[in-house]
């Protein structure tokens, strides 16, 4: 019995799979219909590069320290190419938890997550705090931070095997991740520098939230965490059916 629970779960890993290359379609998609209908152009060439470049947009958050902190690395590169290799990092975070159901510990794909989310979050303050740069707001900072409290606090339920906890947090995940896309859209209009002194900043999430399409495609929030946290939720249910009966008293 107990080896039947350690073994791999592969329908969830199809499921997980499948959502996966969902999310990243969309990605793609959304920066294509942004290039298509903001720059009107048909050359295959100069759309694709429109499109990389909207996914280092999007990956800015994540290189804050070494790009807007330190200026290790240029935030305008003049090729295309650094880029894609910018949004790697988020690809590889994004498949993690996909391998979650063929790791006989599941939380440790989700550690990782919960650290580079941690990681991205500090770095949005600590640019906020000692650079004086237009291109973060600290709200941004906000759902990565979330993201990251869920993820260490789904690590503790599966790892102590808490089966009401589990689903909790599976409920908070689809909910999250309901909210995602307009998260997504929202931040894609705040910038340190873009808000007036006193300026309502809900206010100007508010007027972005309602622009989806266009305002989610180089978000700081990347549209694909509506997927991952998809993917968090799946686990989360699945999961329980693994752990251990407890001996009734």
């Amino acid at each position: 019995m107990e080896k039947r629970k350690n073994r791999p779960i592969w329908v969830l890993f199809v499921i997980l799979l499948v959502i996966f290359l969902i999310g990243l379609l969309c990605e793609v998609a959304l920066k294509a219909i942004n290039v298509a209908l903001t720059m009107r152009v048909r050359d295959p060439r100069i759309m694709v590069n429109q499109i990389l470049r909207g996914f280092g947009d999007e990956a800015i958050p994540l290189w804050a320290v070494p790009a807007l902190l330190l200026n290790w690395i240029s935030i305008m590169p003049r090729t295309v190419a650094p880029y894609a290799v910018r949004w790697l990092p988020y690809l590889v975070l994004f498949l993690l938890p996909v391998f979650c159901a063929l790791f006989r510990k599941r939380a440790i794909p989700l550690i990782i997550c919960a650290v580079v989310n941690g990681l991205v979050a500090i770095g949005i303050v600590l640019v906020r705090l000692f650079a004086r740069q237009p291109l973060l707001h600290v709200a941004t900072a906000i759902p990565f931070a979330v993201e990251t409290l869920v993820l260490v606090l789904a690590c503790i339920a599966l790892g102590t095997k808490s089966k009401g906890f589990s689903i909790v947090l599976g409920v908070f995940c689809v909910l999250f991740a309901l909210l995602s896309p307009v998260i997504s859209a929202g931040l894609s209009g705040l910038r340190a520098g873009a808000v007036p002194p006193g300026y309502p900043v809900i206010r100007i999430f508010l007027m972005q939230a309602r622009w989806l399409p266009l305002s989610a495609q180089a978000s700081p929030w990347p549209i694909f965490k509506t997927f991952a946290l998809l993917m968090y939720a799946l686990i989360l249910f699945v999961a329980p059916s693994r752990f251990p009966k407890r001996a009734k008293a």
